[in-house]
């Protein structure tokens, strides 16, 4: 059928309607065939400078249908598109009963994960950053696998080995504790670099700040050193009824939806969740949709990999919907702990609203283009998805935005955001938007007590939580390796279970390490042993972390050796492994690490490296104890051969002085990009300084010195943290003290003590007057 004759036929058949109606999704079979039975059959050149002439006659004919088209929009534009739905269904033109079916729940086929670049499509600024792959390509990396049987080639290594050799005392002394000996400089380096490590930890991406940090990271190591006398302290029952709405969370929990269109969603919505292939409801979405659809506050916990994100994103979606469209304004407010998770957060909210009109989403997150968010964020988007540095540096600084009509916070991984490293960034959060708002907090360990929930003036939220809140996926094998005293073969031991485990690099492996220094040093000499590995921690650029993320992602990278920052709520699919090379703080940190595998279902592995520190041990016992008590899951031990391993760590001694030579080979580069972009700068300062003085001075809420101040006083608050047992028996005393003046089951030595210390005070008391008494001698004198 020609083109001509498919227009006439459109006008005669639909020109006594108001409007053309689209073709949907249930009217599959009346959708016109172009082809016709001339599939099979080849076309002349006559037939085809006929169709040419067709399609020039007919232009005429379809720009007439184009312009009655235009008129009878106008007419249709003046009804909402709500209404439209609306009559649609009165009329009977929508079945209720259709469902868009793509998969099974949230184990979706072809569904390759969240895009982590925000950027895409823009012009991007091109950044100099070193290419350490070339660097480690240079010396001799990254050119092939290392057998385990290979011996060190160097005669260098062979002397080192021989003078080893030579040291039996050092040798058997070392021997004990199943090292190989080292000399004293070398114990010395190595105490400098662990030295360094610790000041260079790093949770989340903030930058180092040398000594300072240290002395922080001291006073933390310290308070963590007394958790096994800690006991946290538990709300009363009585408490709990008090603040939560017990009766709809209970209700909310025990309800459960068999499909997305039992919800009473809105077609768009129902529409995005199919591209996504959503088709059930788990139990936090069943449980949080409504009742944030109700506009009820809400307080949510439920594992890794649950969809907590489309739990909060489904209802403000659908909630958007509805909003006044003459007047635009942000409305909702999404807080993230790191970068990386408010891109992925920003991705879903693209995803689901997909097919909703009219919906905007801003970004305002750190390491980004700053100029090009604030023309974001003039235009005021619907949904503003920030981290709280960047959100409060906009709200600040970045003219005609404001948050004045925000009517949803979302606070994700919020047990992270109500630590102390970001309660100064939320509490100028909560005083910037309005009181009379939703709040809704999300996280895979909400286990946060009523005391740190009350800052965020919650008003009698529903409590929703769907998993043991210190549960690991039912589908993990926790693997534990205890390493005993043999510290230094870890790095030796991590690459003999990569090279076992991904022979042939096509599963995803995510590597945990406590500090940023301890992941670049790893990259290197995994690099220097034949396998690709990135790394993902707060030292990279935003641009370096992003490109980290989209090659482990896309396996053109299949390891990823990443501090905690990664540990939190990114939803890389397929990653088969987590390996915890240093074992994390709590054993909160540690679900998280081991939520990034084994998720929607699947099945994982996690395979921990166990020191002797009592704190590594309680996380191994509590594992065992919820496996036990679940019934879900298993933890079992992990046999290694350390002969192997131990010829592997000779291969990376050997080449200790390579790995040097990188280092510094690296450092020089960053000093002569970091030289370039001084002079640039320096350029751009003499060119543009008009237009530079002109602008505004950006404001900050606190200084440096007050942020230093802060993370002191917050240190020392953790280091004095007493204890629940201690505080009963003070407070018993004070209320002993107050009633008769006697200590509260006093023994023997406190009577002794308390009759001491009031001699001591009489004694005080009588030297004073006679001191009081000579003055007053030598004044009469």
């Amino acid at each position: 059928m020609s083109v001509t004759k498919l227009a006439k036929e459109i006008s005669t058949r639909f020109a006594s309607l108001e409007f053309i109606p689209t073709i949907s999704d249930s009217e599959t079979e009346e959708i016109p065939d172009l082809d016709d039975d001339n599939d099979n059959e080849k076309k002349t050149d006559g037939e085809d400078d006929e169709e040419e002439e067709d399609s020039e006659v007919g232009k005429d004919e379809t720009a007439k249908i184009a312009k009655t088209d235009k008129k009878k929009k106008k007419k249709k534009s003046k009804k909402s598109k709500n209404q439209e739905d609306q009559e649609q269904n009165e009329a009977g033109d929508l079945n209720p009963d259709f469902t868009f079916d793509l998969g099974d729940d949230l184990d979706t086929n072809g569904f390759e994960g969240w895009d982590f670049d925000p950027e895409e499509g823009k012009e991007k600024e091109e950044k100099k950053d070193v290419d350490l792959d070339s660097i480690i390509k240079r010396k001799g990396g990254l050119s092939g696998k290392l057998s385990v049987n290979e011996e060190p080639k160097k005669p260098e290594d062979v002397l080192e080995k021989e003078e080893k050799d030579d040291s039996d005392d050092d040798e058997l002394a070392m021997d004990g504790f199943g090292m190989g000996a080292k000399g004293q400089e070398e114990k010395k380096n190595e105490e400098k670099m662990a030295a360094n490590d610790k000041n260079n930890n790093d949770d989340d991406d903030d930058d180092d700040d040398g000594g300072f940090d240290a002395t922080i990271n001291a006073l933390y190591d310290t308070a963590d050193q007394d958790e096994d006398e800690e006991e946290k302290q538990k709300d009363s029952a009585k408490a709990i009824e008090k603040f939560y709405d017990s009766h709809e969370g209970e209700s909310a929990q025990k309800t459960l939806y068999k499909d997305f269109q039992s919800l009473n969603l809105s077609r768009p919505v129902l529409k995005g969740l199919s591209a996504l292939g959503y088709s059930k409801p788990t139990p936090v979405q069943s449980a949080s949709i409504p009742i944030a659809l109700m506009g009820k506050d809400i307080v949510a916990g439920a594992q890794t990999g649950s969809g907590k994100t489309a739990a909060y994103m489904i209802p403000i979606v659908e909630r958007l919907l509805y909003k006044p469209t003459k007047v635009s304004s942000t409305r909702v407010v999404i807080l993230a702990p790191t970068r990386e998770l408010a891109i992925q957060v920003a991705d879903v909210a693209k995803r689901v609203s997909r097919f909703v009109g009219g919906i905007t989403i801003g970004m305002a997150i750190g390491g980004l283009n700053l100029r090009r968010q604030e023309q974001e964020l003039k235009t005021r988007p619907d949904v503003v998805i920030a981290t709280p540095g960047r959100f409060i540096d906009h709200v600040r600084n970045s003219p005609s935005f404001n948050v004045d009509s925000v009517e949803i916070l979302v606070l994700d991984e919020a047990d992270r955001m109500l630590e102390e490293g970001f309660h100064s960034e939320i509490t100028e959060i909560l005083e910037l938007v309005p009181q009379k708002r939703q709040t809704l907090l999300f996280s895979a360990t909400m286990n946060s007590s009523i005391s740190d929930l009350i800052q965020l003036s919650l008003r009698k939220p529903v409590r929703i939580m769907i998993d043991p809140p210190k549960a690991a996926a039912a589908g993990l094998l926790q693997e534990f390796v205890r390493i005993r005293k043999r510290e230094t073969l870890k790095a030796a031991l991590l690459f003999s279970i990569l090279s076992k485990l991904d022979s042939a690099e096509q599963i995803r492996i995510m590597v945990f390490v406590a500090t940023k220094n301890m992941a670049h040093r790893l990259r290197i000499i995994m690099g220097l042993l034949g396998l690709k590995v990135s790394e993902l921690h707060g030292a990279l650029t935003q641009d370096q972390r992003l490109k980290s993320i989209t090659d482990f992602r896309k396996l053109t990278v299949p390891i990823l050796i990443c501090t905690d920052l990664a540990a939190r709520g990114l939803d890389i699919p397929k990653i088969e492994v987590v390996i915890n090379f240093d074992m994390p703080k709590s054993h909160e940190i540690y679900l998280h690490r081991v939520g990034r595998t084994a998720r929607a279902g699947r099945e994982g592995i996690s395979i921990s490296f166990v020191g002797e520190a009592v704190r590594e041990r309680r996380i191994v016992r509590e594992s065992i104890k919820q496996v036990e008590t679940a019934h879900s899951g298993k933890a079992v031990g992990r046999k290694v051969n350390w002969d192997d391993v131990e010829k592997i760590n000779d291969v990376i001694e050997g080449k200790r002085e390579v790995i040097k030579d990188i280092l510094e080979e690296e450092k020089g580069e960053k000093e002569m990009i970091q030289a370039e972009m001084e002079l640039k700068k320096g350029e751009n300062l003499l060119r543009y300084k008009e237009e530079i003085q002109s602008r505004p001075r950006r404001t900050w809420f606190q200084s440096e010195r007050e942020k230093k101040e802060e993370k002191v006083i917050g240190a020392m608050g953790k280091l004095k943290k007493i204890t629940s047992k201690k505080r009963k028996a003070e407070e018993a005393r004070e209320s002993d003290n107050g009633s008769n003046g006697r200590s509260y089951k006093k023994t023997k030595r406190d009577r002794i003590e308390d009759q001491s210390g009031e001699r001591r005070k009489k004694e005080i008391t009588k030297k004073k007057q006679k001191k009081r008494a000579k003055k007053a001698r030598k004044r009469m004198d």
